[in-house]
């Protein structure tokens, strides 16, 4: 039977979202929480209550299947949590307790490839068989396309575009490494510049886009000030576009994507960064820069709840021989 709805769940290192989503892609109601902070059990519960709360009036044979994401790299194939930075799911059986408690199908996926999955059906990159997109939020996130599917790798690891190295002995990154994409474009890495900055006279705009508390300084006080004009805040996210930038040109001569989408809510705001990043690889690429487009993702927060909707769909057409 061809259902009507898909519950997409965007599990984030500060908020859990849910939708219920129509096949078209319309969210039709959410709800929202902070992502609890006592244990990996309390994480999965937040789970389960937003899903019963947006599935609550529809009649069970109407939704196809639950689609999560979450921060974390997920072997696909077995459907469980390998690792995960900022959450501690590692190891932690987030399907089966959803899928026991929800009475629902559930698949579960990294939230990066997920926001792919969403642009791709719904948003910036539909239509395009071959691009990349990266996130830039909490932390560095985001997938690929290739051939028109999602690629994700043998077991579904790939795709960690955040953990790009750009300096062997660069800052450290949350998962322990040593200078990658995350350690300069994570939303902490960009809020410690601008408190740095904001310590000076030089600063005063990104400490006033913080209502003039260093201590609250982040990511986003950084991005209005530039936007407002600011030339320190404006160099901070410049320098963030050249990193971002020369990451971009390594992905362009290795998989010569037609399309490099940015999201997150840095990459979504800051539209200098990414007209930045598009110019070095304009400069720097080799021939496949003839090729590529670099845009800003359009589906905003929505885009993960979308594209695990979008999974929840694929998997239970999947299951029933039926065919998008």
């Amino acid at each position: 039977m061809r259902t009507n709805y898909a519950i997409g769940v965007d599990v984030g290192g500060t908020r859990i979202a849910v939708g219920l989503v129509e096949r078209k892609g319309r969210i039709v109601k959410d709800a929202k929480r902070l992502t609890p902070k006592t244990g990996p059990f309390a994480v999965v519960d937040a789970i389960i209550e937003l899903v019963d709360e947006v599935g609550a009036g529809v009649q069970a044979a109407e939704i196809a299947g639950v689609g999560i994401g979450l921060p974390a790299q997920v072997d696909f194939l077995r459907q469980e949590v390998e690792y995960c930075t900022n959450l501690p799911l590692a190891g932690i059986d987030v399907r089966s307790l959803v899928m026991a408690r929800t009475k629902r199908e559930v698949t579960i996926d990294n939230d990066g490839h997920l926001a792919t999955v969403g642009e791709s059906r719904y948003g910036a990159a539909k239509g395009f068989r071959d691009f990349v997109m990266i996130t830039l939020g909490t932390g560095v996130g985001g997938g690929m396309f290739l051939g028109g599917e999602p690629y994700r790798g043998s077991r579904g690891l790939g795709g960690e575009v955040g953990h790009t190295v750009i300096d062997f002995d660069g800052p450290p990154c949350p998962c322990g490494g040593n200078g990658h994409l995350e350690a300069y474009l994570g939303r902490p890495a960009i809020a410690a510049r601008g408190k740095a900055a904001a310590r000076l006279f030089s600063g005063k705009a990104i400490l006033d886009a913080s209502g003039g508390a260093l201590d609250d300084v982040s990511a986003e006080s950084v991005v209005i000030a530039a936007r407002g004009g600011d030339a320190v805040a404006r160099g901070i996210l410049m320098e963030c576009g050249e990193i971002l930038g020369r990451a971009l040109v390594g992905f362009v001569n290795v998989l010569n994507p037609k399309l490099v989408c940015i999201g997150g809510g840095i990459g979504e705001s800051a539209d200098f960064l990414v007209e930045r990043a598009a110019e070095v690889v304009q400069s720097e690429a080799l021939a496949g820069r003839r090729d590529v487009t670099v845009v800003q993702a359009v589906l905003g927060n929505d885009a993960g709840i979308l594209g695990a909707a979008a999974m929840a769909f694929d998997e239970h057409d999947s299951r029933e021989g039926l065919h998008r």
